[in-house]
């Protein structure tokens, strides 16, 4: 047998799933602008710190920032070096994150299960539309997904010095949870399982000193340039402070995150609860690792869900444990030939329910939003729908190739349709190069918060931030002899009008889609 194709034969789960990574994730990345707010944020974060060639210290709009551990600024920092600084190489980092991580999920699955469950983990990992959406963004979450999970993963098969290597790069992906998330997980699956002979085998004193070996220099070396104000704001607001108190009040709640995984991990979301219990009610000889998966997954649901500051991608770390759930669930229908109704029924359910999105009456200045949810409720449809037929026909490996080709058809047409015609509306580099178009540097500017990173990343333009409800004095801006301006997102301007009266006295110096500059004078607009 040629060799070439004895090695492909050998290997081809494997190649095929950095295959199927390879074209979910880096295909489209530049297809768009850098949504607002968060990926023009660490974007212009990266740029900064590249171009005061300070690979220590992040910084925005000139000033030092505390916000985040500075792993996903150095990954952007080499993308933009090699290749130049653009939408495609500022999100180039996480699709790289998100491809190791497929691959770990693939490697470490094979190992602690077979390479079939590990072949499907994989394949519902990389169609997950959390997954997805993560893997191509400019945004820092990807990289303590895969640091998160190679370190548990090594935990659970012993190799814990590559354990702790992964929580020394926790720690510098996201800070003290890197560390944190590995110990109490460990700690609760040892203590679930009365295996706590394992503390005696975890090499833990040398593997606290590995892990801060690797984590811990950057955080020494802050602390002696700029001392205790790094530890009030890094260690103290952003880690302490947002857990126990909400960044935004008002906007958080213990059933947040529900709707979050639901949506994140379609199209295999109407499998999850059946493929959990399951686990709990069956014998199988992987019970141990689906255990140890589950744990990992609702521990992660607990602790942001019990958080009073809450995002949508926080609970990204719990994808890769769902997705060997699942891929164990869908392997173990295929082998015993048994019709799981209830996933079938919530597969019919929810594509109703996505095609009813379309009735959903919208506002004047929300029209735009039309085609995506037409698109997206069709292409999701048909995800939930195929592999619903095929696996009520017991095609198995049609159902599996009909959802991959579902989710792979959402993806293109999101990022090379939809999301490009939205860029007015999801983006403010328009209004950045608009903006900068004026050669206005001597006059003062106040930017709304929500769209500053982009007029920095965009336009090199950083003035003064605001937002609701501490707005500009707008009477007392209007009469300054100076030309002063204002840019806002539309959606604000026509709030502000009901309030701010002052505001109908200022000149439109021109009106995106989606925003709007004005000034106080019109001379030589």
């Amino acid at each position: 047998m040629n060799p070439l194709f004895n090695f492909i034969h050998k290997n081809r789960y494997g190649l095929a799933v950095i295959f199927l990574g390879a074209i979910f994730l880096l295909p489209f990345l530049g297809m768009f602008p850098l949504i607002d707010p968060d990926e023009p944020v660490y974007g212009q974060t990266a740029r900064e710190m590249l171009l005061a060639s300070d690979w220590l210290s992040p910084r925005i709009y000139g000033r030092f920032w505390y916000d985040k551990p500075p792993l996903f600024y150095w990954l952007e920092m080499i993308s933009y070096s090699l290749f130049g600084i653009s939408e495609y190489s500022s999100r180039l980092p996480s699709a790289v994150m998100g491809l190791a991580t497929v691959g770990t999920v693939y490697i470490q699955c094979r190992a602690i299960f077979n390479k079939h469950i590990a072949f499907r983990a994989a394949v519902v990992l990389i169609t997950s539309l959390g997954f997805m959406y993560i893997g191509k963004a400019a945004i820092t979450d990807m990289t303590l997904l895969f640091t998160l999970t190679l370190t548990m993963f090594a935990f659970y098969r012993k190799q814990y010095y590559t354990a702790y290597l992964g929580c020394g790069l926790s720690l510098l992906a996201k800070g003290p949870v890197g560390y944190a998330f590995p110990a109490l997980i460990m700690l609760l699956y040892i203590i679930l399982t009365k295996q706590l002979r394992l503390l005696k085998e975890m090499k833990i004193p040398r593997g606290i000193l590995l892990a801060f070996l690797v984590g811990l220099p950057w955080y020494v070396a802050m602390y002696a340039v700029h001392g205790s104000d790094f530890l009030d704001t890094f260690i103290g607001y952003h880690n302490i402070i947002r857990f126990a108190a909400p960044e935004h009040p008002g906007k958080n709640s213990f059933f947040f995150f529900i709707p979050v995984v639901l949506g994140s991990m379609m199209p295999w979301t109407g499998a999850l609860f059946q493929a959990m219990y399951r686990i709990l009610r069956n014998n199988s000889p992987y019970k141990d690792g689906l255990l140890f998966c589950l744990i990992w997954a609702l521990f992660i649901f607990a602790f942001f869900s019990a958080s009073k500051t809450q995002l949508v991608t926080y609970i990204a770390p719990l994808f890769p444990p769902l997705a060997v759930i699942l891929g164990w669930y869908t392997y173990a229908l295929k082998r015993l030939g048994s019709l799981p109704r209830l996933w079938i029924a919530s597969s019919y359910a929810g594509s109703v329910i996505l095609l009813a999105c379309n009735a959903i009456p919208l506002h004047d200045t929300a029209l735009f939003y039309k085609a995506p949810i037409l698109w997206g409720s069709l292409l999701l449809s048909a995800a939930l729908i195929i592999p619903a037929v095929c696996m009520q026909l017991k095609y198995w490996r049609a159902a599996l190739i009909g959802a991959v080709v579902s989710m792979f058809a959402l993806m293109t047409v999101a990022f090379t349709q939809v999301l490009p015609q939205l860029e007015k509306y999801i983006s403010g580099k328009d209004i950045a190069l608009v903006y900068a178009q004026l050669h206005t540097q001597e006059n003062p500017v106040y930017i709304e918060k929500f769209l500053c990173p982009a007029m920095a990343f965009y336009g090199n333009t950083v003035g003064d931030s605001w937002e609701m409800p501490q707005t500009p004095d707008f009477t007392g801006l209007r009469t300054m002899p100076q030309k002063t301006y204002i840019v806002m997102l539309q959606s604000t301007y026509r709030k502000l009008l009901k309030t701010q009266p002052a505001l109908q006295n200022y000149y439109s110096v021109t009106t995106e889609a989606g925003h709007i500059i004005l000034v106080n004078h019109p001379e030589d607009l």
